[in-house]
């Protein structure tokens, strides 16, 4: 299969990328590369991070980095013919886009209780999440399988609708997600002159600003029909994001630990501050309990 200006590649079909331009062999591989060496390097990294390995934060991203890691994996065996049974390749891509699709949303929707303190909003990205992951994955599975099977004729149409519906959907998911974290830590920025508090906020602001342009670069290029191309750099932006959030993640939950002169209010999601303090600030003055929620960490 000849792959020219537009990638003719559209992952419908038991086709192969052997023939495809050594530009976009060189462009895949590089894509991939990327994606695996940030696997490897996150997997390093939150294994050293956490003391105690359990809670919703934790999972969320083990399970969310070999997402990418198999799905990257399973297109490579499939785009080169290295696997040419269907039901193969599709069971990895599938297993590997739902980690790593919704599994990165459930990497920000953890931490989302550190700056919001409105329980409806959280429980409203929650619900969000949950719809996108029934009324999503599941037509896009059933279309992937049969568009892959020997008869894919009344499948391929579908399946290409689909694909850019979920794309269009699961960047909008992120979009919310990623607002809601700009909006209140804007919100948070404003009573809050500490320099180090500032400067890890400021750092949150601009990450996920980073994380809707990736969103649109994707988009793009789902909309330009280079499909070999945006799915392996479907799979490095994902693992850039995770990146990019893990290491913002954890500085916010160091600021928030109560050693700190000042810190997060950690409690549950919905409680109310201490008298005398600003809202999502903590005051160590006062007796109220800090802790970690769904984390994990100690």
């Amino acid at each position: 299969m000849e792959v020219h200006s537009r990638d003719t590649g559209d992952g419908t079909t038991n086709e192969t990328l052997i023939s495809a331009s050594l530009a976009s062999h060189m462009t895949i591989a590089a894509f991939t590369a990327i994606a695996w060496y940030n696997v490897i390097e996150l997997d390093i990294s939150v294994y050293m991070a956490f003391k105690r390995k359990r809670g919703l934060y934790f999972w969320s991203i083990v399970l969310s980095t070999q997402g990418i890691l198999l799905h990257s994996l399973a297109f490579i065996l499939k785009f080169y013919g290295i696997i040419t049974q269907f039901e193969v390749t599709c069971t990895m891509i599938t297993i590997g886009w739902y980690l790593m699709v919704t599994g990165q949303s459930l990497v920000l929707y953890s931490r989302l209780n550190l700056i919001v303190r409105e329980t409806w909003i959280i429980r409203a990205v929650l619900i969000m999440i949950i719809w996108n992951a029934i009324t999503l994955h599941i037509p896009t599975t059933v279309l992937t399988f049969g568009s892959n099977s020997p008869n894919p004729d009344r499948f391929t149409h579908g399946f290409r609708i689909m694909e850019m519906i979920q794309m269009t959907m699961f960047s909008i998911q992120e979009l919310i997600i990623s607002a809601t974290y700009i909006w209140a830590t804007m919100r948070f920025l404003r009573p809050v002159y500490n320099d180090r508090v500032r400067s890890v906020m400021t750092q949150l602001v601009w990450i996920n600003v980073a994380i809707i342009l990736m969103d649109v670069a994707m988009l793009t290029m789902e909309y330009l029909d280079y499909y070999s191309i945006q799915v392996a750099m479907k799979a490095a932006i994902y693992s850039v994001k995770l990146k990019l959030e893990f290491t913002v993640l954890n500085q916010l939950i160091r600021i928030s630990k109560p050693s700190n002169n000042f810190s997060l209010n950690l409690d549950e999601p919905g409680n109310q501050p201490a008298p005398g303090t600003r809202p999502g600030v903590a005051n160590h003055s006062s007796t109220t309990k800090h802790r970690t929620w769904a984390c994990g960490w100690a």
